[in-house]
């Protein structure tokens, strides 16, 4: 990750030391929300009055505001606009008021971002559709989003990427496909039940589908769940065994009558067969053979040369991050102070639970 030089010296032009401007940069980017804990383990020091310091320069300059959550620690929103505006992201909702449950999964983005700060990343919406509207060639209507309706009858603002999860670029797989692969993190801050997990990967399916390789990171504080998150991401993008040519024609079949509403010369096999199709064929390369099958275009031969790209052409990996354990921050109802100018506000002694090396573009 590389910081513009001209963001940390407009940070730093308020007072802030270069390892100060840097870690705000990213909290701003990605997070909003951080703790003392995060910024000494950022900074690399275990412990000391830096990040003291640095919170009462944030409240005294009105740039943070701090929230008491349990077991007398503070978490820190970063909610001025001088902050976002001088590195270009005044637009970014980070700096708004949130709830308990996305506090705690922002502040585990920012756990994620400061354990992988080499990554090359999509910081904001704009970027990222970019790289996949306008590089990929994909349609806006697949990508992730949300519409807001506005206050005026008919007015409606489309946004994309809106749940903020980090979304990085690994170099390509292979010389014979140079482009960069997108990797998706899900940060997990919920129960027991992965209900969170089936939902994103279902808003992001439409894209992931549309993609020839991508690498997808499931984080979460406990590794409890990690063996079923990676089975329900291989049953919804990783077909078991090869494509069987047969089975495939069949399904066309199928899928002609029942989209010429011939449904009475459909068996209970092949109504069955045509919702398992419909999971296992939704990809775009299937699409459009059905369309040439339909038309005529598509004979036996062509469909064996769909099975060799179809399995051997396309890489969808999955693995998992453990991160701290937030949730005890959560068990007590949180407060907001008021930002002092000057004067004394009680910290709590914070340990970055190890030291760490300053990133490249970290000087104290």
């Amino acid at each position: 990750m590389n910081i513009a030089a001209e963001h940390l010296a407009a940070i730093e032009s308020y007072g802030y030391t270069r390892t100060e401007a840097a870690f705000l940069y990213l909290v701003a980017t990605h997070s909003g929300y951080f703790t003392q804990q995060q910024f000494l383990r950022f900074a690399g020091v275990e412990k000391g009055g830096s990040a003291a310091r640095f919170t009462r320069k944030l409240r005294a300059l009105r740039h943070g505001r701090p929230l008491r959550y349990g077991h007398h620690t503070y978490i820190y929103n970063v909610y001025s606009r001088r902050i976002y505006g001088v590195v270009g992201k005044d637009n970014l909702r980070n700096r708004r008021r949130l709830s308990d449950g996305l506090i705690c999964t922002r502040l585990l983005i920012l756990d994620f971002i400061l354990e992988h700060l080499d990554r090359q990343y999509l910081e904001t919406e704009a970027d990222k559709v970019a790289f996949f509207h306008r590089q990929a060639g994909l349609p806006l209507a697949i990508l992730p989003g949300r519409t807001y309706t506005g206050i005026k009858a008919l007015s409606a603002t489309r946004r994309f990427f809106v749940d903020r999860f980090p979304i990085f670029l690994a170099p390509a797989l292979s010389c014979s496909s140079p482009s960069p692969v997108p990797t998706f993190v899900y940060c997990d801050s919920g129960g027991p039940g992965l209900l969170g997990l089936l939902s994103h990967l279902r808003s992001y399916q439409g894209l992931l589908d549309r993609l020839p390789s991508f690498h997808f990171i499931y984080a979460a504080p406990v590794a409890a769940k990690f063996a079923r998150a990676g089975r329900l991401f291989h049953q919804m993008f990783v077909p078991e065994g090869q494509l069987e040519v047969k089975h495939l024609v069949r399904y066309f079949e199928v899928r002609r009558l029942w989209e010429d509403h011939k449904t009475g010369a459909l068996t209970r096999a092949d109504r069955h067969l045509l919702r398992q199709g419909d999971r296992r064929y939704r990809t775009q390369i299937f699409q459009d053979a059905y369309l040439q099958w339909r038309a005529g275009k598509l004979s036996e031969n062509h469909l064996l040369l769909l099975r060799n790209s179809s399995n051997g052409s396309r890489s969808r990996q999955f693995s998992t991050c453990l991160l701290p354990d937030r949730s005890r921050l959560f068990e007590s109802t949180s407060k907001e102070y008021p930002c002092a100018v000057g004067g004394t506000f009680p910290e709590t002694a914070c340990s970055a639970g190890g030291s760490r090396p300053l990133s490249p573009f970290v000087q104290g």
